[in-house]
C-alpha cells in the first residue's frame, strides 16, 4: 500500500492548499501529494505516517537541507499543537479520510486561531476557509 509521511500541521495545510508556496518546485510537489490524497480517498486508502521532522511535503521546500528544516524552531510548535488537537502521534498510520474527520470534529475555529497562530500563511485565510467548508459538509 502506498504511503506518504506527514508532519501533523501539514494535514491542515493540505486541506487548505491553494497552489502557493515557497518555490515552484515546492508547489508542484505539494500539488502532486494533494492529487494522491484525493485520488485515493475512499478507494485504496493511501497510508499517511505521522512524523516529527521532514515529510513528503517538505521534500522540495527550499527551507530544508535534506536533514532538517531551517525553520524547525517555529514549525515544531505547529506540529505539537496540531498533533495534540488531532490526537495523533509520531509513527501513527492514518488515512486522509480519517484525518479529515478528525479535522472536522476536533479543530474548532478557536483552536485553529491558537494552533495556527505562528504560521506565516494563516493570514491568507485558505486553511480557515477550507476547515469551515469541511465542517459544513460533515
Amino acid at each position: 500500500m502506498p504511503r506518504l509521511t506527514f508532519r501533523a500541521h501539514h494535514f491542515l495545510c493540505a486541506l487548505g492548499f491553494q497552489g502557493k508556496g515557497y518555490s515552484p518546485d515546492f508547489c508542484e510537489n505539494f500539488r502532486e501529494k494533494i492529487e494522491l490524497l484525493n485520488s485515493n480517498d475512499g478507494n485504496t486508502p493511501l497510508e499517511l505516517e505521522v512524523v516529527n521532522g521532514l515529510d513528503s511535503i517538505c521534500a522540495k521546500c527550499p527551507n530544508q537541507d535534506g536533514a532538517s528544516c531551517n525553520l524547525e524552531h517555529k514549525v515544531i510548535r505547529l506540529d505539537q499543537d496540531h498533533a495534540a488537537t488531532l490526537g495523533v502521534k509520531s509513527g501513527q498510520i492514518v488515512t486522509w479520510t480519517e484525518i479529515k474527520q478528525r479535522l472536522a470534529e476536533r479543530m474548532t475555529l478557536k483552536q485553529f486561531e491558537e494552533v495556527c497562530s505562528p504560521c506565516a500563511w494563516k493570514s491568507m485565510g485558505a486553511c480557515r476557509n477550507a476547515l469551515q467548508n469541511l465542517q459544513k459538509s460533515k
